[in-house]
């Protein structure tokens, strides 16, 4: 018999909370700790559809990147779209895990996931947040305490930060970058802006990178992998000569999916695992 507490304390193991940034809310957002669990749903977020799709399916916890709960609410009831989901959560007794920026930073996580789909070498993090001492990578006996990164050469495997920097195997345009992302990720279009210079050096902050640029510009690579990003992001970084590819929210982060459903059927493999399938929000005409 298995418990959502049981699946709960594994997944922090992996990306504890306390890596999480300050103002982001992962963890436990609806349900018991106590919910016996023989099936579960893996999702980027926990939309009506995969609540639906989840309930629909017989699933005891849904695994999702995003938070179900992000800002306070003040109130559960049918007058909106959340309430009426939360309702519907509740009354299932579906619960709901979110691994957001602790998992977005955690060694092994977020970034080490799309550096190793796009075969770079990574260099470094865009935004170092701290690092576990030796010993400690399961979590200390009070919970994980984040120390400042220590000077030195070479990267620390205990380190969490957003982000990563890393360099190309071989000089691409924004063109032909673009298109490996559009491939790798199985993504329907990326955007860029061009700088006009080869590429060689990247820094990549999977989701919204818009909160980075500074940090981007200061690195002085030679292009910017995100998503969420807007029109005078793009002309600020070009005219920095920085070429920036946006894949979209979802384009990079969907890997979560795939990689936390392995990560259960690996660690409790008398779960039934179930995926969302993949689907890129935004629409062409």
């Amino acid at each position: 018999m298995m418990y959502v507490s049981d699946i709960t304390e594994k997944l922090e193991q992996l990306a504890p909370i306390k890596a999480a940034c300050d103002w982001d809310n992962p963890g436990l957002l609806v349900g018991r700790s106590s919910r016996e669990v023989q099936r579960v749903f893996v999702a980027l977020d926990a939309s009506t559809s995969v609540v639906e799709e989840a309930i629909d399916a017989g699933c005891d916890l849904i695994v999702t990147h995003h938070p179900v709960i992000f800002r306070g609410i003040k109130a559960i009831n049918d007058q909106s779209a959340l309430g009426m989901k939360l309702l519907d959560l509740i009354q299932n007794d579906v619960a709901v895990f979110s691994m957001h920026t602790n998992f977005d930073s955690c060694p092994g996580g977020m970034a080490d996931l799309v550096c190793s789909m796009l075969g770079l070498r990574k260099t470094g993090m865009l935004e170092a947040t701290g690092y576990c001492p030796e010993g400690h990578e399961n979590g200390a006996p009070d919970g994980l305490r984040l120390q400042p990164v220590p000077h030195g050469e070479g990267i620390d495997p205990n380190a969490y930060g957003i982000g990563f920097t890393a360099e190309l195997p071989e000089m691409l345009t924004a063109e032909e970058l673009a298109a490996r992302v559009k491939e790798c990720f199985q993504l329907p279009f990326v955007q860029y802006y061009d700088a006009g210079a080869p590429i060689r050096t990247l820094a990549c902050c999977p989701g919204s990178g818009r909160g980075e640029l500074k940090e981007v510009m200061g690195l002085h690579v030679d292009a910017f992998l995100s998503g969420d990003m807007g029109h005078h992001e793009g002309l600020d970084l070009c005219e920095e000569g920085i070429s920036l590819l946006d894949a979209g929210h979802y384009g990079l982060e969907h890997v979560f999916v795939h990689y936390m459903a392995e990560f259960l059927r690996t660690h409790f493999p008398s779960l039934d695992v179930l995926e969302e399938k993949l689907h890129f929000p935004a629409q062409l005409v």
